[in-house]
């Protein structure tokens, strides 16, 4: 299923299967996968941060902020959420015939419009593009 992603983007899966075994989560979610982002961000996704004026530091506290508490659950395996099939589907087209990177997951985050990520990366982007302009 991940054989279309390049080497970061792999890694940046796991790491964000990690994190949702960190958070006690039996799925992976895209707030997972921009956590992911944010602890370990490639060039082009430090290069989104920057230009939209967000530092991955403030992504990761307000992803944790938001994402569901840490639960106890029975490791019987991590789920993708229908949202993130969607996404890395999304990542795969736009990377055709090419491999996936980071940046297109990010994009698939971003196009989706749905879900904690890309709630939380438009609140980011929204306060500091009122910051910059007084308002």
């Amino acid at each position: 299923m991940f054989s279309h992603l390049d080497p970061s983007a792999r890694a940046l899966l796991t790491l964000a299967e990690q994190e949702c075994r960190n958070a006690g989560h039996y799925y992976v979610g895209t707030e997972h996968l921009l956590l992911a982002m944010a602890i370990a961000p490639s060039a082009d996704i430090a290069e989104y941060f920057a230009a939209s004026g967000i530092q991955p530091w403030e992504v990761k506290e307000a992803l944790r902020v938001t994402m569901d508490p840490v639960t106890e659950h029975p490791w019987e395996g991590i789920l993708l959420t229908p949202r993130t099939q969607r996404v890395l589907a999304v990542a795969a087209q736009a990377a055709a015939p090419g491999p996936v990177t980071p940046r297109h997951l990010l994009d698939a985050i971003v196009e989706d419009g749905g879900g904690l990520a890309a709630r939380v990366l438009r609140r980011l982007i929204s306060e500091r593009s009122a910051a910059r302009s007084g308002t």
